[in-house]
């Protein structure tokens, strides 16, 4: 089944606010636009002619093209990049992975495709998130319930098996992230040129697996 993109699922979370068709119509296509051409290169003219609304409306409600940047990354952090794990969660869940080499390979494989499949937005917030770390920060807190209760059962049958080092979950999350990130961070942020994604998955498993599979006692 096709993950649900950046754009639908911000779509999604939009509708779901008090703000009016107009206004969403505004924070939609300052998105789009953003992620097209850079925040510094549109101008809220722009972001008014692909939203068909008068630029006094886009000033009426955000005030300024930092005022809509903000009200962008709420529906970002409490719906958008939520949403997006829990569905990777089901993911997980549903892959029926044997061994943890096998979740693993999965796993990477499946973070890097969505990342990449939504490239230009993620742009959006990860430039956000480098200048403001509390983002991240936020974000994390809020999925750390999710990962725990998730995953923890996952991790434990591959952990009694032998296969896992016996870290908390959410120490082996940010592992698995952190390495993924390193990886994807400068072509997503820095450049814009194709990705040889077999070979960043197969670099970021064949790392993980050494990393997170118990020394021999």
């Amino acid at each position: 089944m096709p993950q649900p993109g950046v754009q639908d699922l911000f779509s999604s979370e939009l509708d779901r606010t008090p703000l009016s068709k107009k206004q969403q119509a505004v924070l939609k296509a300052s998105l789009a636009l953003f992620a097209d051409q850079g925040f510094a290169s549109t101008s809220t003219l722009d972001i008014a002619k692909a939203a068909g609304v008068s630029e006094g409306t886009v000033f009426k409600r955000f005030k300024t093209k930092e005022g809509l940047l903000r009200a962008i990354l709420g529906p970002f952090l409490r719906g958008v990049l939520p949403i997006a794990a829990g569905d990777f969660m089901n993911r997980l869940a549903r892959a029926h992975a044997p061994h943890f080499k096998d979740l693993l390979a999965f796993a990477v494989r499946d973070r890097v495709e969505f990342v990449m499949q939504n490239r230009s937005e993620m742009k959006v917030f990860i430039q956000e998130m480098v200048k403001d770390p509390n983002l991240l920060a936020d974000l994390t807190t809020q999925l750390n319930q999710l990962i725990t209760s998730a995953l923890g059962p996952l991790f434990k049958q591959y952990q009694d098996a032998g296969e896992l080092v016996a870290w908390e979950p959410m120490r082996i999350v940010r592992y698995i992230t952190g390495t993924i990130l390193s990886y994807l961070l400068p072509n997503v942020v820095m450049s814009a040129a194709p990705l040889d994604i077999d070979q960043v998955c197969q670099d970021s498993f064949e790392f993980l697996l050494l990393g997170l599979t118990p020394r021999p006692q």
